[in-house]
């Protein structure tokens, strides 16, 4: 969600600008596109207005699987626990434009004491970010059927297959699989125990969808709020911190040890979601890349990657 320097409205078709510039009634003084595409491809860019900053979505219809996922977050948006720190929908569109097709356009309102995560990886900044996710993680997922049981939904027999399978693609992993993928797939098996709980869990988080607090603010910001679910209260946060080293940051184990875990947690259910997300990056790596999304499984190699190494290391074989 962190602005871009080169403006954006000469990217957009004057139908939708148009449209956009109506719903936020008031003149535009800027727009910026944000250098992280987020979890859905498209048009996402901070405005400026005469009456503050609104963050942007548009997506159009020859993106149908990311369209339905940004309906999805819109509807889940009004759901969220006042407490979760999530921004403001101000509105969103679901229509036709003139010449464009069908269009889903949403708009936050976007605080002014909030700032990206400094991908360098200051102390500061880590500790910031586990206080932001610990904080979804102590909040209670609402009762309804948008936020399913965790158990219920993530797909936690990736080692089976692969153990199963033996895919090509396996060699391009680390060695130390060999001969241990029915091992894994049997640590894996404990998951519906594992990660089961009444806590809120948002399911996609990224350092680059958090928003941190910059002294003007006491709270940080989780946009993206696509995949809400209720589950154990450590559950974002060790995904949060397996996004964190594949974007170069510390080891994640280092980083638990000196910030700890929800009290509570057992050290079994946190080695069990590392091995369940290690298994879902690796499967998934090895598929046909999606044709909105040509870079997802160049990523969700290096997060396979490191959920290995980070599960090995927990092991300590």
């Amino acid at each position: 969600m962190s602005p871009a320097v080169r403006p954006g409205w000469r990217e957009l078709p004057p139908p939708l600008r148009t449209r956009i510039t109506n719903l936020l009634g008031a003149p535009v003084i800027g727009a910026r596109v944000s250098d992280d595409s987020g979890i859905l491809p498209g048009a996402q860019f901070q405005v400026q207005t005469t009456k503050g900053n609104t963050f942007v979505k548009a997506l159009g219809t020859e993106q149908p699987g990311p369209l339905n996922l940004l309906r999805q977050e819109i509807a889940l948006s009004p759901l969220l626990p006042r407490a979760a720190p999530h921004p403001e929908l101000l509105w969103s569109i679901d229509e036709v434009l003139p010449g464009l097709g069908r269009w889903v356009v949403v708009g936050y309102a976007m605080p002014d004491g909030v700032r990206p995560v400094d991908l360098s990886w200051p102390e500061e900044d880590i500790a910031a970010l586990v206080r932001v996710v610990r904080e979804i993680g102590d909040i209670e997922a609402p009762g309804d059927p948008m936020f399913p049981p965790q158990e219920s939904v993530f797909p936690t027999g990736a080692w089976e297959f692969l153990a199963a399978e033996q895919p090509a693609g396996l060699a391009q992993h680390s060695p130390w699989l060999a001969g241990r993928l029915e091992g894994l797939a049997e640590i894996a098996s404990h998951a519906p125990e594992a990660i089961a709980g009444k806590n809120l869990h948002h399911g996609a988080l990224r350092a680059q969808n958090v928003l941190l607090p910059t002294g003007r603010s006491e709270t940080g910001l989780v946009s993206d709020w696509i995949w809400g679910s209720a589950g154990a209260p450590y559950l974002d946060l060790v995904s949060v911190l397996l996004n964190v080293r594949a974007n170069d940051g510390p080891p994640p184990e280092a980083t638990l040890r000196r910030y700890g875990l929800p009290a509570g947690t057992e050290p079994d259910a946190v080695t069990c979601w590392i091995a369940v997300l290690a298994g879902y990056y690796l499967k998934s790596s090895m598929e046909p890349p999606p044709i909105d999304q040509p870079q997802l499984r160049r990523y969700q190699h290096r997060l396979a990657r490191d959920a290995v190494s980070w599960l090995q290391t927990r092991l300590g074989f």
